[in-house]
């Protein structure tokens, strides 16, 4: 078979497409390159859906469509090739295979004249000492998926929860050439929050600052090694990234007599990437059993936009289960896909990279293997941790002041802890 190649490079991605080939897909799938296909799973039509899905679970970077799969693709509001709307399926032979790839944002060779230039950093590595001692870096299967921090010197660690999703492999590494395996023992959805324990006594705690950084002002980012990775500035005072939101599911319910009906589903919602059709019935919402419409409501009034939930239905007689990303109410699913692909131009979001209580702004260039652990500032005080990567320009970061309380909270559980709340995050 003649194979009749085409290729262009977009800001993000560069693609080959090619005729279909009569061998199996060999290209590996990179970390990050998964990473964005699992980010674009909840915008897209269910077929196209399944097509990125099985490229995840075949660890490919190459995705087969047939012509129209492909026209569907090529419009998307999700797609974000710049060059793509010039190919023409019926150019090719066949179906179209689109091999990914992303530009090496991890190795890009940073110039003299930035701020994350390693000459720099280096030289911030004094500042960072004393928090440097209490970061760790949380592992999995070899992999370094984020950072944390020690909140008690008997064992426990803050870190990010929606980075651990090989919970049963967990390593924390204390940069010192110690490893040591790590239990999830409490986690806090809201803000996104996992503690972890570790089988040790003589941990060194982090001290939270209760001085507030200044708008403008230069903050720091270190690994476990204490060396600093990132540099940015303060942008935007602790708020709510969900404010003036609503999480939405995107259907139209109708009270049954063995549920919630769906009487119409808006294209492109949350309902709608998840598999959902007109005339299904909604038996449960996370968990809890739906008897009439006012309750489907009231629960997803409870959620914030971005949240995952597990619905099950009945499709005629025959049960099933899904799991839905609830959208936000305030902006439309076209709109709301389009804008979110745009912010991550430049950028490898976190899984969870929004919608949280009470989180500060700042732009230090981060990975979402490097969210989890502590910011400071210029003096070495420690302002907060980041908690996720949310664009080119933007990563979040939980305040000191309001994880003495999540912490504090956290720990309340666990009757022999609560004696020791008082000795989390002792100030400076």
């Amino acid at each position: 078979m003649n194979l009749k190649a085409l290729n262009f490079s977009s800001v993000w991605f560069l693609v080959f497409v090619l005729a279909l080939a009569t061998t199996p897909a060999t290209a590996q799938l990179p970390q990050d390159l998964k990473d964005v296909f699992e980010g674009m799973l909840d915008d897209l039509d269910e077929d196209l859906r399944q097509k990125f899905q099985k490229a995840i679970d075949d660890k490919t970077a190459e995705v087969e469509f047939t012509a129209e799969q492909f026209r569907r693709f090529q419009q998307h509001p999700i797609n974000p090739f710049e060059g793509i709307e010039s190919i023409e399926p019926d150019d090719v032979d066949g179906n179209v295979i689109l091999k990914f790839e992303l530009p090496s944002m991890r190795n890009r060779r940073v110039s003299a004249f930035e701020r994350q230039h390693a000459y720099l950093l280096n030289s911030l590595n004094p500042v960072v000492g004393s928090a440097g001692v209490s970061t760790v870096a949380i592992k999995s299967d070899g992999r370094q998926i984020a950072l944390g921090v020690v909140v008690q010197s008997d064992g426990l660690v803050l870190t990010k929860a929606s980075e651990l999703k090989n919970k049963d492999q967990i390593n924390c590494d204390f940069g010192s050439g110690a490893t040591l395996a790590a239990q999830v023992i409490k986690t806090d959805k809201k803000n996104d929050l996992a503690l972890l324990k570790v089988d040790a006594n003589n941990l060194v705690p982090v001290r939270w600052s209760d001085e507030k950084p200044l708008l403008g002002s230069f903050l720091l980012t270190m690994n476990e090694k204490r060396n600093v990775v990132s540099l940015g500035s303060y942008s935007v005072i602790p708020r709510s990234t969900a404010i003036g939101k609503r999480a939405l599911l995107g259907v139209r319910p109708e009270t049954t007599a063995n549920g919630v009906r769906i009487g119409e589903i808006t294209r492109e919602t949350a309902a709608w990437a998840a598999g959902l059709r007109d005339g299904d019935v909604i038996t449960k919402f996370d968990g809890v059993v739906m008897r009439d419409v006012s309750q489907l409501v009231n629960q997803i009034r409870k959620h914030q936009p971005g949240d995952e939930i597990q619905i099950e239905y009945l499709r005629g007689t025959t049960a099933e289960i899904t799991t839905a990303s609830l959208a936000a109410l305030s902006i439309s699913g076209e709109r709301a896909a389009e804008f979110k692909m745009m912010n991550r131009l430049g950028a490898v979001p976190s899984r969870k990279a929004d919608g949280f209580p009470f989180v500060f702004q700042h732009d230090t260039p981060l990975f979402p293997e490097q969210c989890g652990g502590p910011v400071v500032d210029l003096r070495g005080n420690v302002v907060g941790i980041n908690i996720a990567r949310n664009g080119r320009a933007a990563t979040y970061a939980i305040p000191a002041s309001h994880l003495k309380v999540v912490l504090a909270e956290m720990l309340q559980t666990d009757v022999a802890a609560q004696n020791r709340i008082s000795e989390v995050g002792g100030r400076k």
